[in-house]
């Protein structure tokens, strides 16, 4: 078993099915993202949790040597499109620290205009300074 279906069966044992069918990491994390679509609608903070770990295992070198098939399927199909739903702007505080948001913001960049891009930043700013 791959390294990556055997990282998503702990991480998602309830997508399963999900899992064990995908054929490449590319073709789980299309599944993921509308998994974690449906999470955020039900307010679900441990699928929420799970999923985002998930796709920060795929992009660091436990996965393997970077970049792999893990790491691009993430960040092509998960973390590019994560900024399509702006009510959710206010929840990345909540979702990556800081380093982790300025890490991230050159692949949330991917689908965002520039004025955009700076309105992310402001909402992450304003969401930090309501958790401290």
């Amino acid at each position: 078993m791959s390294a990556w279906r055997r990282q998503a069966l702990i991480e998602l044992p309830e997508l399963r099915v999900c899992i064990e069918q995908a054929r490449t990491p590319m073709a789980l994390w299309i599944e993921l993202k509308l998994a974690f679509d449906e999470a955020v609608r039900r307010k679900d903070a441990s699928s929420i949790r799970r999923t985002l770990r998930f796709a920060d295992w795929c992009c660091s070198d436990r996965s393997g040597r970077l970049p792999n098939d893990a790491s691009t399927a993430a960040v092509c199909a998960f973390y590019e499109h994560l900024p399509d739903d702006r009510t959710c702007w206010h929840r990345f505080s909540e979702w990556f620290f800081p380093h982790e948001f300025e890490r991230l913001l050159p692949i949330f960049a991917f689908h965002l205009s520039a004025p955009d891009l700076e309105i992310l930043k402001s909402a992450y700013a304003q969401g930090r300074d309501q958790l401290v």
